[in-house]
């Protein structure tokens, strides 16, 4: 696996961008400690160069979470906490903010890539039955209301929680304020 890793990442750097960054030095630099023998410091610059991309991956999914509507604050979750969470669910890419006003909060989650979210979507047809959740429908996306969390899955593998203290009408507005069709994209 490691050679085929190595293999791909010395292509890449051949036909990379014609311009460095972090990336690609962190790249040459596993390429360099793998000529010299260096297999740990391969095995470093390599898990290093996958977290860059994580972050790379989360600042691109964050780019879907809508702008603070009229007289409410946004705040980015980190990035780096919410990847360490995700790691403890078999991996993903996840981007958080949280929305407040007077009235309240609202954190809106998105995570995809993840095998936690195949699962749930099965959950989610049996726990509006089973457990009293409230069924409804933003953006032709069926949404799960329990006990004012608001949990729906985009394409059968974007998964986006809404909770807080807001009022669902808050919460169903940033719903509508985001974009799913673009979403699916991703």
């Amino acid at each position: 696996m490691k050679t085929l890793t190595l293999a791909v990442l010395a292509t890449l750097a051949v036909q990379g961008p014609a311009h460095a960054d972090e990336f690609t030095d962190v790249i040459d630099s596993a390429l360099a400690a793998y000529a010299d023998g260096d297999i740990a410091g391969a095995s470093e610059d390599l898990d290093y160069a996958t977290k860059i991309l994580a972050e790379k991956r989360s600042s691109a999914l964050s780019g879907f979470l809508p702008e603070a509507l009229p007289g409410w604050e946004r705040e980015d979750a980190d990035g780096e906490g919410m990847g360490m969470g995700m790691a403890m669910f078999g991996g993903g890419t996840s981007a958080a903010a949280t929305y407040s006003n007077a009235d309240g909060d609202i954190t809106i989650t998105l995570v995809t890539d993840s095998p936690m979210v195949a699962s749930l979507g099965a959950m989610f047809s049996g726990l509006s039955a089973a457990a009293g959740a409230k069924p409804l429908r933003i953006q032709r996306v069926q949404f799960v209301d329990n006990d004012g969390e608001l949990q729906g899955i985009i394409d059968n593998r974007i998964l986006v929680t809404v909770g807080g203290s807001a009022s669902i009408e808050s919460k169903k507005a940033y719903l509508e304020a985001m974009d799913f069709n673009a979403i699916k994209d991703y």
